[in-house]
């Protein structure tokens, strides 16, 4: 499949997952099954769908892996089976970890598909432990619209089931750390994210401070992350491994799909990279004080979903302001970014992200191979067409962004403060009361307590 075709192909999918997607969150039957039998019926329906797109597109079609599977993942799992060492054998701009978590699915099955079935498998993970987390702080309805959104997203089936990007796994480890919080976990917490520093990439120190800020016993829970960061970064000091390697490889890096490609573009202006990092230091910042703020005196159960939202609103932050970002990153808090949209014309303006989403990137690559923003800025002058097109989809993806944004500090800021009605009652601390629960959902029961047992 050529490069264009492949760009026909995946905006057609998107399309055609984003008109399922409005209908299946329309059907009311599916929000009155009990909750067992829509548990069953939304995992069983999320696992045979990617599989039978997985089969489809790679055993049947015989497509070819492309993308970071075979640019980066094949090639490092390959060299650690030759018994390699990273950073220093090898460049890599991943985790120390993560070539042997690859290498292992070699192990098993010596090819590339081997790679992408293995974040699929990781995937199956997500709605089982989102379903529980969410139910503690979310009205059923919520959580089943959002679970229907997920399961036919075109994000996650572009990225992860056809790519087979990496972030997938991140997501995995961010809730299961709001589970084990949840359980009174908390250096176990704390040590499935700084799992995720060391097996996949640096991005999930971007959600610390909002763990730090929400979390009880803090320090509990940054002993968990600093043991598992220390003794694999320890390793690699006592190897003389560079294994500052990818920061320092790609901190002057940049791409399309953000905001600082889209201002240079149309500028003209090319702007320090050192500027950037800044703006997305200060935007980051400035939502770290939003979560502390309003976690401050906040029940469990709150503080999970201030935590929950604000994973949605750093990942959209990082994704519209930094200059090396793509759309590929929504990977890291999907579902919380899924919990943003109920109504229709919300569901089809999430259904809208999902294809401008897969279109921009691969237009970019394919027709425009990769131009820089003086490129098509170049281009914009002389009114070449791809240019002017592919800038009228950097700027409806950027709106895209700029909503979702606002959407998740919303969410953020109107969380009440709930210390206003603490019961003395240890059980009842874990309830948030129904006072406190916005008006769309002041009809849902109160939340289970906290360490019970909840189903689904």
């Amino acid at each position: 499949m050529t490069g264009v075709q492949s760009l026909i192909a995946r905006t057609s999918l998107s399309v055609l997952i984003g008109g399922i997607s409005i209908v299946v969150c329309s059907i009311r039957r599916l929000f009155s099954l009990p909750r067992e039998s829509f548990d069953l019926l939304v995992n069983l329906a999320f696992v045979f769908s990617r599989f039978a797109i997985y089969i489809g597109a790679f055993l049947l079609l015989h497509l070819e892996p492309r993308g970071d599977v075979v640019g980066f993942y094949w090639n490092e799992a390959r060299l650690v089976l030759r018994h390699l060492l990273p950073y220093r054998d090898f460049p890599s701009p991943y985790a120390p970890l993560h070539p042997y978590l690859d290498a292992i699915a070699l192990r098993i099955w010596f090819s590339p598909l081997a790679l992408i079935l293995l974040v699929v498998l990781v995937e199956t993970l997500i709605l089982p432990l989102w379903l529980r987390v969410g139910r503690l702080f979310l009205t059923e309805e919520h959580v089943r619209t959002s679970a229907l959104l997920y399961l036919t997203s075109a994000i996650s089936i572009q990225f992860v089931t056809i790519n087979g990007q990496n972030n997938v796994m991140i997501a995995v480890l961010l809730v299961l750390a709001l589970f084990l919080v949840y359980r009174h976990q908390v250096f176990a917490s704390g040590a499935a994210v700084g799992f995720g520093v060391v097996a996949v990439k640096f991005l999930p120190l971007l959600y610390v401070p909002g763990f730090i800020a929400a979390v009880p016993r803090r320090w509990r829970w940054l002993a968990g992350l600093s043991m598992i960061i220390a003794i694999v970064y320890g390793i690699c000091l006592f190897l003389h491994l560079p294994s500052l390697q990818p920061l320092i490889s790609e901190r002057g890096l940049k791409s399309a799909d953000d905001l600082p490609f889209v201002f240079e573009s149309i500028t003209g202006i090319t702007v320090p990279s050192i500027a950037w990092d800044m703006l997305v230091l200060v935007v980051c910042a400035s939502i770290y004080l939003l979560i502390a703020v309003k976690s401050r005196g906040a029940t469990p159960p709150l503080r999970l979903r201030i935590l929950t939202f604000g994973f949605a609103a750093l990942t959209v932050a990082l994704i519209l302001f930094s200059k090396k970002s793509w759309p590929p990153y929504f990977m890291l808090s999907l579902f919380p970014i899924c919990l943003l949209f109920r109504s229709r014309l919300n569901i089809a303006g999430f259904a809208l992200l999902g294809v401008v989403s897969a279109a921009s990137h691969s237009y970019w690559e394919t027709l425009l191979r990769e131009l820089k923003a003086t490129g098509l800025h170049q281009g914009l002058l002389s009114h070449d067409p791809k240019c002017i097109l592919f800038l009228f989809i950097e700027l409806v993806l950027i709106a895209c962004y700029a909503w979702v944004l606002q959407a998740a500090l919303r969410q953020i800021y109107r969380s009440p403060f709930a210390a206003e009605v603490l019961p003395a009652n240890e059980k009842s601390l874990y309830v948030i009361p129904s006072s406190s629960l916005l008006p769309e959902e002041n009809v849902a029961s109160q939340a289970p307590p906290l360490g019970a047992r909840a189903s689904g």
